[in-house]
């Protein structure tokens, strides 16, 4: 770009948010980095951004829709801007689906007990309740935990129509492996929020999957969608999270475009706060950052597990039209 090639430099935490700020100052001091694109995990990007907002280094697309873009106040941070949805919007729009779409009128939650899961708990107990459904029972894990043993019990005495699964793939899965082990589902089955959607959460569930609901935030039926399949045409099986990684990297290398051919950290700031105005980022939703607003977007689509591949079942739905 303007006669540059990006240099772009990997390093892992291998998912331990204690090892994350050690990994972001080795990019940052030793490397010498010009900005931080991506840190998985919601709290791992929580303390990447404690150490990248005060040197005012731009961190683009935090990776969990848990990670903080605002400060106490509500006011955002100046140096940190969102593509996913927030959980708290995904709350709001998982509950007027369940509630509207699907009838449920008792749900039960399984979530993780952290930001990951907090924020929708109370997200999805508020739209439940304005759209005439309640929340019956819900059950917290920790997200290195194995046994949900317990937490199945909890939940099926309290008879729920529908459970919603919030937090990873791992743990989600052991638990509905759990409850297909002991013979039971929900009436309705069970609806899982966005990083249950890719294929192979999917696969990894098996025959225990056939008609779970899921939620995203990604179509594939735009151009760069089709870019990418195309890209990845050898690929066995299609992984929405290389998707995000791939579409997510060209709004990156469109803002640095727009940073100019000389680009400083302030520039690319400018042009992240004022060029990206009902963007197009080509997964479907648009995007919109200004100084006052650095949040991804909030448009959520379900799908269904047909065959073992997630399938389409509705269209967008925007969180500030069910909830405002």
């Amino acid at each position: 770009m303007h006669g540059r090639k990006i240099k772009f430099i990997q390093v892992s935490d291998n998912g331990d948010s204690t090892r994350t700020r050690d990994a972001v100052r080795q990019l940052v001091e030793q490397d010498h980095v010009f900005a931080i694109f991506q840190v998985c995990g919601s709290g791992n990007a929580n303390v990447a951004e404690s150490y990248t907002v005060p040197r005012g280094i731009p961190f683009i697309d935090p990776i969990g829709g848990g990670s903080k873009y605002t400060d106490q106040s509500g006011k955002a941070l100046p140096w940190v801007w969102m593509t996913q949805p927030n959980y708290g919007d995904e709350g709001h729009v998982i509950g007027y689906y369940a509630a509207t779409a699907l009838k449920a009128r008792s749900v039960g939650l399984l979530y993780e007990d952290d930001v990951l899961g907090l924020q929708q708990k109370t997200t999805l107990s508020e739209a439940l309740q304005k759209y005439g459904s309640k929340l019956v029972v819900s059950v917290g894990y920790n997200a290195t935990q194995t046994d949900f043993s317990a937490a199945f019990q909890t939940l099926k005495a309290a008879a729920p129509d529908l459970i919603v699964l919030n937090g990873l793939p791992g743990p989600t899965a052991r638990f509905v492996a759990t409850a297909a082990g002991q013979g039971y589902r929900p009436r309705l089955g069970y609806l899982a929020n966005y990083p249950m959607a890719d294929n192979s959460w999917a696969k990894v569930l098996g025959a225990a999957g056939e008609g779970i609901y899921v939620s995203g935030y990604t179509s594939m039926d735009t151009p760069v969608a089709r870019q990418y399949l195309q890209a990845t045409r050898s690929d066995p099986v299609f992984s929405a999270y290389k998707f995000y990684g791939y579409i997510n990297a060209k709004i990156m290398v469109d803002a640095l475009q727009k940073a100019g051919s000389n680009p400083t950290r302030a520039s690319l700031r400018a042009a992240l706060d004022h060029d990206f105005v009902n963007y197009d980022t080509g997964f479907g939703p648009t995007l919109t950052w200004t100084p006052e607003r650095h949040g991804g977007v909030s448009d959520f689509m379900f799908f269904q597990i047909k065959q073992g591949q997630l399938t389409p079942v509705s269209s967008f739905i925007k969180a500030s039209a069910v909830w405002s």
